[in-house]
């Protein structure tokens, strides 16, 4: 059995003992103040003591930690009163992800996780081991796969050891890597939700500086000198709706420039590599991760699209596995297969990973559009409808009708949701598409589906509508990502259900896999293989990515 690295030890008990330490502090505190039960020189006796049982528990949990790969099986022991002895074979180990804060890059150490199929949490967490031995336990799990594929599953598959270093590593061929301008460009055309609340979290503490900012922007556009919030009632209308205005516009530049960072430090450095049967990425600023994605347990592969990369040609990738624990916050980024690059060439690595053309979408019928509509044109109206109860009933509402303005966007909101959505039934493939902001396509093998599923809500059953869902074992199927086929007449969604069930058995019947391993070696011959002409017809990298073997 092995043991974490001692740095690791050390850095355990610098943490328990300020833990452990600040409770005795401030327990000491409270008996010797509010609550009068000890003197005050408890409250030096009850830190230091604090500090000491955090230090031994770290200590005590450090050597009672131990791992070991062997036999086909990670194990895990662990726990300093609670006991846990946990064996996980490592054909279920889906994905290997190392992490790498400035710490453990000081020190030369790695954080490796183990995510199973269906668990609600990471199975197995090494923090934290030498950075060497995370990247030979990352590849020992990789080697037991392609030695179990070989093998078919049989007895005479070989031992492992601790860790299988002497493995040869198969040839490693890369598929992508975001260059800085592809990088600056995905900053640019990405927004994170968290960015907003971010802003608004600093804006106390930055709120002499947002003032004077806000000052000078309005000044220069005409507005009063000085700007504060008391003041905004002595203002005309006109340079209320200004400094407002502003206000809104330097949040929302605060926002995006502030998404921009974290999506530069998040995706700076991002390669994918082809290696024997996995993708291998590596992606981070400050934190680093490496991570690798089985192709076999790939269930969904989706190509995102959000509303600024649609106008310039530009589209995502991710490969969805069951391996991800829901909720994970790296989740969308340890699923991630291609940041960015253009469509075109993100279409060609979708058609390699499930062996069949992307293909055109079938639309919905006419009457599921004007569900739409009137389901957006609701909210103006509702919300119409409140505001002349309190203007008739409470008090007087000026401008009760101003949310009438929005029923033509709300019009064109239900129109884009119908364009947008669709479905295609292939020989061995379902695809959706939806989404108006960010589009996503999905593409679903049918051998991967689980459970096909029919829903007809109360509205829908009103116009002979029905959704056809194709469920998966994908953490995205967990949080509502599923392949859905949305509002279809309710004819055509029973053929759908049908034909999803026939080809599914089909599929199982005929051991129908798809080998990906042949759509990603021919993609990358064809970017490699010169004309016959010469090295002069051989495609060149894009600006925007280079694929290299």
């Amino acid at each position: 059995m092995n043991r974490l690295h001692p740095i690791s030890a050390v850095g355990s008990v610098v943490t328990n003992v300020v833990r452990f330490g600040s409770i005795g502090f401030f327990a000491g505190m409270m008996l010797t103040g509010p609550l009068d039960v000890l003197p005050l020189g408890a409250v030096f006796v009850l830190a230091p003591v604090g500090a000491l049982v955090g230090a031994a528990y770290a200590v005590a949990r450090y050597y009672r930690f131990t791992y070991a790969l062997a036999g086909g099986t990670l194990s895990v022991d662990s726990g300093v009163f609670d006991r846990q002895e946990r064996e996980i074979p490592l054909g279920r180990i889906q994905n290997v992800d190392i992490e790498r804060g400035p710490v453990q890059r000081l020190f030369g150490l790695a954080v490796v996780k183990f995510e199973t199929a269906g668990g609600s949490a990471t199975e197995a967490v090494l923090n934290a081991v030498d950075i060497d031995e995370a990247r030979a336990l990352q590849s020992a799990v990789a080697q037991y796969r392609r030695e179990d594929d070989e093998t078919e599953g049989g007895e005479g598959e070989p031992a492992h050891d601790t860790v299988a270093r002497e493995a040869a590593e198969p040839e490693q061929r890369r598929l992508y890597e975001l260059s800085t301008r592809d990088l600056l460009t995905l900053a640019l055309v990405s927004f994170r939700p968290a960015a907003p609340a971010v802003v608004l979290f600093g804006v106390p503490f930055a709120q002499e500086y947002a003032l004077r900012l806000l000052s000078a922007t309005v000044e220069t556009l005409g507005g009063p000198s000085r700007v504060s919030l008391s003041g905004l009632q002595t203002y005309s209308t006109g340079e209320a709706l200004l400094t407002v205005g502003v206000a809104a516009a330097l949040f929302a530049l605060a926002a995006w420039l502030l998404s921009a960072a974290f999506t530069i430090t998040e995706y700076h450095g991002f390669h994918l590599d082809y290696v024997g049967d996995d993708l291998r990425y590596e992606r981070g600023l400050i934190q680093q991760y490496s991570g690798s994605i089985p192709l076999e347990k790939v269930q969904t592969v989706t190509v995102r699209e959000n509303l600024l990369m649609r106008q310039v040609g530009y589209a995502a990738l991710a490969v969805e596995t069951a391996g991800y624990a829901p909720g994970s916050g790296s989740q969308d980024a340890s699923n991630t297969a291609i940041p960015l690059d253009d469509r075109e060439t993100v279409l060609a690595v979708a058609e390699a990973l499930t062996d069949a053309d992307v293909p055109a979408m079938e639309r919905l019928p006419d009457r599921s559009r004007r569900r739409y509509v009137v389901r957006y044109s609701l909210l103006p109206l509702v919300a119409t409808g409140l505001l002349l109860s309190v203007d008739t009933l409470v008090q007087t509402v000026p401008y009760w009708y101003a949310p009438l303005a929005l029923v033509p966007v709300a019009v064109l909101a239900g129109h884009l949701s119908w364009k947008h959505r669709g479905f295609a039934l292939l020989e061995h493939l379902f695809a959706t598409r939806s989404g108006v902001l960010v589009r996503s396509t999905r593409l679903v093998p049918y051998y991967r589906v689980q459970t096909v599923i029919d829903t007809r809500t109360i509205f829908q059953r009103r116009l002979s509508l029905a959704s056809v869902t194709a469920d998966t074992a994908s953490t995205a199927s967990l949080l509502g990502g599923d392949a859905t086929a949305y509002d279809l007449d309710d004819q055509r969604a029973q053929t759908v259900h049908e034909t999803l069930r026939e080809r599914l058995m089909a599929d199982l019947r005929a051991g129908e896999r798809g080998d990906r391993r042949q759509g990603l070696t021919a993609l990358l011959d064809e970017a490699d293989a010169p004309d016959e002409e010469g090295d002069a017809g051989a495609p060149e990298p894009s600006e925007s990515s280079t694929r290299e073997p």
